[in-house]
């Protein structure tokens, strides 16, 4: 379904109007703008996807009824009319055809940090929360399959989003997708596109459940 249709379901289920809900279910999609494919799911749509939603929403949504609508509960319902069940991060990668370029050990933020303030200018402390945020998905699954999430164009992108379009060196600023782009080409030894990683993974039923608005009764 598109976010529209999403934010229509949300309404239906919890009140208000779809467009209390629609700038959420359009963050979950926006992977399909950089691959038009099921597999584009696999970025946002999983339990770690909701929690990255919800350092960026908030924990609730307040519709216009006035009711505080829980964000997770949104966001469940998003991921379950698009999938068969809620996946965990790691779900999507079972059987992924990890490329060779992924195979190298996941580097100390603190240290790119540092190669960051040399290179560009400024503190260790302007740059490490950015690398930070890259590297946060080895918690997601074991080895450097954990790069498959973040670690090509449009996590520079994320990033860009997250952290907006300059880090301050105190001298101006620096772009924050040249940071991002040095860190990425850094780890991999290339800049890869989204598609480059998200075609390697193998499909399964559960990630085409694919509901529509017919399907769920909207029209």
């Amino acid at each position: 379904m598109n976010p529209f249709d999403h934010a229509r379901s949300s309404a239906r289920i919890h009140g208000g109007r779809w467009q209390d809900y629609h700038a959420l279910h359009a963050w979950f999609d926006a992977s399909k703008a950089t691959h038009c494919h099921f597999s584009h799911r696999a970025l946002r749509h999983h339990h770690e996807g909701i929690a990255e939603a919800e350092m960026l929403f908030g924990l609730a949504i307040r519709n216009a009824d006035g009711a505080l609508v829980s964000l997770e509960a949104v966001a469940r319902q998003h991921i379950e009319e698009d999938c068969r069940y809620l996946p965990a991060a790691a779900d999507w990668l079972a059987d992924f055809d990890m490329p060779d370029w992924f195979t190298r050990p996941s580097p100390d933020p603190f240290n790119l940090a540092r190669t960051s303030a040399l290179r560009f200018g400024g503190e260790l402390d302007s740059y490490l929360p950015l690398h930070q945020w890259f590297l946060a998905t080895r918690d997601w699954v074991d080895g450097p399959a954990h790069f498959f999430f973040r670690h090509h164009a449009f996590g520079i992108y994320e990033a860009e989003h997250r952290f907006g379009p300059a880090i301050d060196n105190g001298s101006g600023g620096i772009a924050t997708r040249v940071v991002a782009e040095q860190h990425v080409r850094s780890i991999l030894g290339r800049l890869p596109a989204a598609p480059d990683v998200l075609r390697r993974l193998k499909g399964q039923r559960w990630m085409l459940q694919a509901a529509s608005a017919e399907k769920i009764g909207l029209d």
